[in-house]
């Protein structure tokens, strides 16, 4: 569009002059003195609108690369934390692992636990049985020494009367 006006305006700057030395009416060469000015202005709006254009891309340019930049910082920043989502993440399922393990050896000390339970009352109630049997053993031997003293107090009667009864052959006997 801009070239098309440059050309159109030199084209009428070489008419204008060209007719200007013609013998052409005073009219014409006013008119073509209106175009040509309403051209010089077109061309210098076209030229400010090409310099705001210019600097509006410039700033857009500018606007652009700190965007890319700040794409890039965010984009480095997402990666960081992306890289730190996976090492949290992996601690996670570690700990999810550890946490399973604990579990199950909680389970295991648990059963165990069940298990010396179960066995410290089957030892409690054999100990029980033991001290009952150890007492009724007792009663017997209390009982069996209680006949053992009277035997042998009776034993001890008969050897009294039998040392007698020797003494008394004896005594008959030297007679």
């Amino acid at each position: 569009m801009k070239s098309r006006l440059i050309l159109a305006l030199v084209f009428l700057s070489g008419c204008f002059f060209a007719l200007s030395g013609c013998d052409g009416s005073a009219k014409e060469k006013a008119e073509l003195q209106s175009k040509l000015a309403q051209l010089e202005e077109t061309l210098k709006q076209t030229q400010s609108e090409k310099n705001k254009l210019q600097a509006d891309a410039t700033r857009l340019s500018q606007s652009l690369d700190k965007a890319k930049s700040e794409l890039a910082n965010v984009t480095q920043k997402r990666d960081e934390l992306q890289t730190q989502v996976n090492k949290v993440t992996g601690s996670r399922d570690a700990l999810q692992r550890q946490l399973e393990e604990v579990a199950k050896s909680r389970d295991r000390l648990e059963k165990q636990v069940n298990e010396l339970t179960t066995s410290r009352q089957e030892a409690h109630t054999v100990a029980n049985n033991a001290q009952a049997r150890i007492d009724e053993l007792t009663a017997q031997l209390q009982k069996q020494a209680k006949v053992i003293s009277e035997l042998e107090s009776q034993t001890n009667t008969v050897r009294s009367v039998i040392e007698q009864l020797e003494k008394k052959l004896d005594l008959a006997s030297a007679r």
